[in-house]
């Protein structure tokens, strides 16, 4: 019998249960993990187990084989988080990266294939509770149904691309079959994720059930065995006779936001799409283009970057004083648009968050953006009502006694916040974290006027705190390492990266911008027109340009954070000049561009030549690079790792380059 051949293989990932309705329920549960992920060893388990039923299909067992297969877990965390990266990157490592990777890839194409095949014959079922990522989704989309639990931590999603790889265990191929190719190519090229109600919307979910019913829709649909839901018209025709012209107009519009040289994964994923069909065995080319790059190293390199920040605030705070308290309540002083975001941010992280503030005005304008935020993130109406009650307006700083956490964020004037602390330490328990977001002034500086400044921790938020993965953990001399660590502890449970640095002008993010954003001010009093300085480091790698990157942060905010960090430089002349006439960037439609309902206009024509622009680029990023070496040198971080985890996540440091020192050492 089929259910006592896999028995027989003794699996330890995956364990099947056939129930009164012959539905064979095959679990994955990656053994000691939190979390499945497909490793090498759960993907054999996984071939002898599709062995198995190509054997029952055949009639090689008496009994007649299940009526229908369903792939679940029962796993906390989600469905499965796809392949092992550690593998990957352990393969990254080895000298024949390009064939062993390949080897991965193609053993995984030919695995899935015949899933597909096993589909056609009995109905099979990927049931989805929580994330379903990378090659878990490319395993469901070769099932031939997927169930999607409702509930808003399923989610599903390709990330490859952004770790310079591809899916080619066939989402390439299936994903644009099932869903049309501009909603997959959406999903493929960025990255991005959906959520549960929308994956049944645009047809990637077959079905969408309640978590208490889901059982029964799954043999229900093992019964009936619906027809699956064909594409529209239009995206036939892209799959078929247009399909050439759909490639043109993706990459066309591909090419806007990526530059290939820097990210070839997306523009292979097109090829391999239109050429193959996404079959990545019929084209070794497009294979070699995308992981023979360094790009991908560096990426895979980006990844443990990122885990390495994420474990950091995972540390148990055993403090005395601190792990009785959960957090429960955020006081956030100041409701400008840094304190006003970072309220917004842990009301979305499930928190209660007051926002304390003299200006009615300026909590009212919190109020208004947050109800907006919330109404674009979620459609139900009760659900944008719940958060915006978790916003609480304070003008006279009721929630300083009540929070667990409480944050200054005003304006970044030495006095002010001195002042705001000594305060904020009369009324507080004393097991509540006192946090600043100070950008750039030392936190020995800032907690002098307490009576206990063993309690006072540098967080660091960066703007747009909604988009900004970062946060810098300050600690000064007098810090608390349990207070440190329910630093850390707090920003990893708001779902931020934090990176401990020691208390110095700038910290590690400002430290190094500033320097690279005032020699480009420096070579606009040289003659260069912004646009050509904008443009050669958006060319090499940089997300944006430095000048623009000014004009959106403001250029008073430069100006006091240039005189704190970058005290033995003179100020760029263009710099003063434009403050002098009150030409703050964005926030005052005028900068070092003009600025139309928050959007630069830009009129001088490029002037510089290709190799005039690289040389710039080179030349402009190179105090950036220094500084951060330097940083490094003096303790203000930890490691080289940290320090590149930093600039990439802080400043937008071309990720494709695997962080400043990686690339200085590796150019």
């Amino acid at each position: 019998m089929l259910i006592d051949e896999l028995k027989n293989l003794k699996l330890k990932n995956w364990s099947a249960v056939l129930n009164e309705d012959e539905v064979l329920w095959l679990e994955l549960n990656k053994v000691h993990k939190s979390t499945n992920t497909l490793s090498s060893e759960v993907r054999e388990e996984f071939g002898k187990i599709l062995s198995i039923f190509e054997k029952g299909i055949a009639g090689k067992f008496s009994e007649k084989i299940p009526a229908g297969l369903v792939i679940h877990s029962k796993k906390r965390t989600g469905f499965c988080a796809g392949a092992d990266v550690n593998e990957f990157v352990e393969t990254a490592e080895k000298e024949n990266w390009e064939i062993s990777s390949r080897k991965i890839v193609y053993d995984g194409w030919y695995m899935f294939e015949k899933l597909e095949q096993l589909s056609k014959k009995i109905p099979t079922i990927a049931l989805v509770r929580g994330f379903c990522f990378g090659g878990a989704l490319e395993l469901a989309l070769s099932c031939r149904y997927i169930v999607a639990i409702d509930e808003e931590t399923t989610s599903f999603s390709l990330p490859e691309v952004q770790l310079g790889i591809y899916p080619g265990w066939g989402g390439i191929k299936r994903l644009p079959q099932k869903i049309g190719p501009i909603n997959a190519m959406n999903m493929m090229l960025s990255g991005s994720f959906v959520n549960a109600r929308k994956a049944y919307r645009i047809g990637l979910a077959d079905v969408l059930s309640p978590a208490r019913t889901v059982e029964n829709s799954c043999i229900r649909l093992i019964k009936n065995q619906p027809k699956k839901t064909e594409l529209n018209h239009i995206n036939r025709l892209m799959q078929g006779p247009l399909k050439k012209v759909a490639y043109f107009l993706i990459r066309r519009s591909l090419k806007k936001k990526a530059i290939e040289a820097h990210y070839p994964a997306p523009f292979g994923i097109l090829d391999l799409w239109l050429k193959q069909n996404g079959d990545p065995t019929k084209d070794e080319s497009i294979h070699s283009k995308i992981l023979g790059s360094r790009t991908a190293k560096n990426l895979l390199r980006v990844f443990l970057l990122r885990e390495k920040l994420k474990s950091l605030g995972k540390i148990n705070t055993k403090a005395k004083n601190t792990d009785q308290y959960p957090i429960k309540h955020i006081h956030v002083i100041g409701a400008g648009t840094m304190g006003g975001d970072i309220a917004i941010w842990c009301v979305l992280q499930g928190f209660i968050v007051s926002i304390q503030d003299l200006s009615v005005e300026q909590i009212a304008r919190v109020m208004k953006k947050a109800s907006r935020d919330f109404s674009r993130k979620f459609k139900n109406k009760y659900k944008q009502k719940s958060l915006l009650d978790n916003l609480i307006p304070d003008l006279i700083g009721s929630g300083v006694k009540k929070a667990d956490v409480i944050i200054e964020a005003a304006t970044e004037n030495l006095e002010v916040k001195r002042n705001i602390f000594s305060e904020i330490e009369r009324e507080a328990k004393s097991t509540a974290l006192l946090c600043s977001n100070t950008s750039s002034i030392k936190i020995e500086e800032i907690s002098k006027k307490l009576k206990d400044p063993n309690r006072l921790v540098g967080v660091h938020f960066f703007n747009p705190v909604l988009k900004m993965p970062l946060v810098e953990i300050i600690k000064s001399n007098q810090c608390d390492q349990n207070f440190l660590n329910f630093a850390m502890n707090f920003t990893s449970r708001i779902k931020k990266l934090p990176l401990p640095v020691k208390s110095s002008p700038g910290f590690l993010v400002n430290a190094v911008l500033m320097p690279y954003l005032q020699s480009a001010m420096r070579t606009v009093d040289n003659g260069i027109s912004p646009e050509d300085i904008d443009y050669a480091m958006k060319s090499w790698g940089m997300p944006m340009g430095p000048l623009e990157l000014v004009d959106t942060v403001g250029l008073d905010i430069c100006i006091a954070v240039g005189e704190t960090i970058t005290q033995s430089e003179p100020t760029p002349i263009c710099l003063e000049e434009l403050t002098q006439k009150r030409h703050f960037g964005k926030k005052t439609n005028q900068g070092f561009y003009k600025w139309e309902k928050g959007r630069k206009v830009s009129k001088t024509k490029l002037k510089l030549t290709d190799t005039e622009r690289k040389n710039l680029a080179e030349n402009l990023i190179k105090p950036l690079i220094q500084k951060t070496i330097s940083l490094v040198e003096e303790g203000i971080v930890e490691s080289e790792e940290l320090a590149d985890a930093g600039v990439i996540f802080g400043t937008g440091f071309a990720p494709f380059l695997g962080g400043p020192i990686h690339y200085h050492k590796n150019k």
